[in-house]
């Protein structure tokens, strides 16, 4: 495995050179912070094991170590688009390797049999919070994929090398899902570590096949057979009369920003009599400044760590109240405004 770059020099796709740079303020003099070792990284597969969030909002973690084909995989999740997730970790920079076997074991998780897997899954979820809860997951995901299974993939390291890069953008037009985590550690002061996180996520266009293609209104339908259809469409009309836009996927709709479709702001999915919903408060204050994270957490409470609340009856319906005065309260955006 190699080194991470201590200059901090990445080459972009366009062949440009980026120099990352943090700096420290106290008393109003700047002072740049010196990276840190490789060592933290060690510790990367316990704390997102504890926090999936480090990775990415959404993320359900399932199994950990867990014993494929083609070895042990790190970390396997779910995440809000009812997709499996591959997750690959390594200590230093990610090569073109780590891709390949993140693939095989991709594979390996898309062709084994739904009980195989669950039995395979069952153990590694007592280290992972909530055993039960998680196992319950783990039912659902299986019992709601009707013979269609999506794997995406998911790399993490510190670096990333610009092979791999060009490899992901290219498999991205062929509908592989891949998504790269580049992690910077720095040292401001004695004892203390700051953690950054870069995320690359290629947007990937699978050709359309009769029978796959996602729409509002199955998702609505689904919603009335778990007799949530009515709560369901009012979190769908809030959304819209908020501005924001409406992408459906398999089984879940994700709420987002109009000028950038592929941000998550909230999502939905209808789910054993009840829905399946979110809010990222943080996201929000990124596209509705001045509002603050703190301003956003205070009205819709802060995002819900380890997968998303399952709510129903009076709970559901609160829940909806508190949604809807939020999103009243954020300035109109027309559908393509910025």
């Amino acid at each position: 495995m190699g080194e991470p770059a201590l200059a901090g020099v990445e080459a972009d796709r366009a062949g440009l050179t980026v120099d990352v740079g943090v700096w420290s303020v106290e008393d109003d003099v700047p002072r740049r912070v010196s990276r840190g070792g490789v060592g933290l990284e060690r510790r990367l597969e316990d704390w997102i094991a504890r926090d999936a969030s480090l990775l990415a909002d959404g993320l359900t973690i399932v199994g950990r170590q867990v014993h494929l084909d083609g070895g042990y995989l790190d970390l396997l999740a779910i995440d809000w688009r009812d997709r499996w997730v591959v997750i690959e970790l390594k200590r230093g920079r990610l090569y073109r390797d780590a891709l390949a076997q993140a693939l095989d074991y991709a594979s390996s998780i898309a062709r084994i049999g739904a009980d195989e897997l669950e039995e395979l899954l069952r153990p590694g979820t007592q280290g992972l919070g909530d055993a039960e809860e998680l196992s319950r997951a783990v039912r659902r995901q299986l019992d709601g994929e009707d013979g269609d299974r999506e794997v995406a993939v998911l790399l993490a390291g510190v670096g990333v090398d610009a092979g791999l890069q060009r490899i992901v953008a290219h498999l991205g037009g062929y509908g592989v899902p891949i998504t790269i985590v580049n992690f910077e550690v720095f040292e401001p002061q004695e004892g203390s570590r700051l953690l950054m996180r870069e995320v690359t996520e290629e947007e990937s266009r699978p050709p359309r096949r009769e029978g796959r293609r996602h729409s509002v209104e199955a998702i609505r339908q689904r919603a009335r057979e778990e007799g949530v259809g009515v709560p369901f469409d009012r979190f769908l009309d809030m959304a819209k009369e908020a501005g924001l836009a409406v992408r459906p996927y398999s089984r879940a709709v994700m709420i987002a920003p109009p000028a950038n479709r592929g941000r998550f702001l909230m999502y939905a999915r209808p789910d054993s009599g009840g829905i399946v919903l979110s809010a990222g408060p943080a996201h929000f204050a990124e596209f509705f400044p001045p509002l603050t994270e703190e301003e956003a957490t205070a009205a819709i409470g802060p995002y819900k760590r380890g997968g998303a609340p399952h709510l129903a009856g009076a709970e559901l319906e609160a829940r909806l109240d508190q949604l809807e005065a939020f999103l009243r309260s954020l300035p109109r955006v027309e559908e393509g405004g910025e």
